[in-house]
């Protein structure tokens, strides 16, 4: 792996994890201008599971902080954008494949994901669902027409804000179906009166749904 394409992250213990043993993993995915501490604090907090959290940071400088993509990428057709999204979501599993050689890991990955981190969310889980056990999109875009289900794919599951002025309500309901259509087992949760943000009630049902399917590991 190329140096442009190893990831530097920091990496945090839940509850009560032991660094040393073997975990199950979540990846959050943070937004445009943010940092892998930002976006732990906001998923995150106060959470009563267990897990080892590996938080990249996105490889772009955005007002001293971080950006998965560069800024002049939003001036592109999708279909552009969302290639770039797509080699996003590449680097991110290679690095991931190194993490789990130096981690030991239990069960397959958790990825969770905010605007651009959900914009990588999505794809993963159009592409690669059998490399995650839950996948959250959130305020994010599905920027690509083909989708692929794959053996044993894991659970999607999104939430939005039905008033997010950036990222429309109907283009997640529109992902949704897109990904419905190809026969994954997503769900959708929308927040009345939520705009391009994360409330309490968002950061909740994110964390019921982590411990959900952490209680199916064995």
């Amino acid at each position: 792996m190329s140096d442009t394409r190893t990831l530097a992250y920091e990496s945090f213990s839940l509850g009560r994890s032991n660094q040393s043993a073997e975990q199950p993993l979540i990846i959050p995915l943070h937004f445009m201008g943010s940092s892998p501490t930002q976006i732990c604090d906001i998923l995150l907090r106060d959470v009563n599971f267990s897990a080892r959290v590996i938080a990249p940071y996105g490889r772009f400088p955005f007002e001293d902080q971080y950006s998965w993509f560069p800024e002049e990428l939003y001036d592109k057709p999708e279909p552009e954008q969302g290639k770039f999204v797509d080699d996003c979501a590449d680097i991110l599993l290679e690095n991931i494949a190194r993490w789990q050689r130096e981690f030991p890991t239990h069960g397959r990955p958790i990825f969770l994901g905010v605007s651009q981190g959900g914009d990588i969310c999505f794809s993963l889980a159009a592409r690669f669902g059998n490399q995650f056990s839950l996948c959250l999109p959130i305020a994010g875009r599905l920027l690509r027409d083909e989708v692929t289900k794959r053996p044993d794919s894991g659970m999607v599951r999104v939430h939005h804000g039905a008033d997010d002025p950036i990222v429309p309500i109907a283009t997640a309901r529109e992902a949704v179906a897109q990904l419905q259509s190809a026969g994954l087992d997503v769900q959708m949760r929308e927040y009345a009166g939520v705009t391009h943000a994360v409330p309490a009630a968002m950061q909740q049902a994110v964390h019921d749904e982590i411990r959900s399917i952490l209680k199916t590991f064995v």
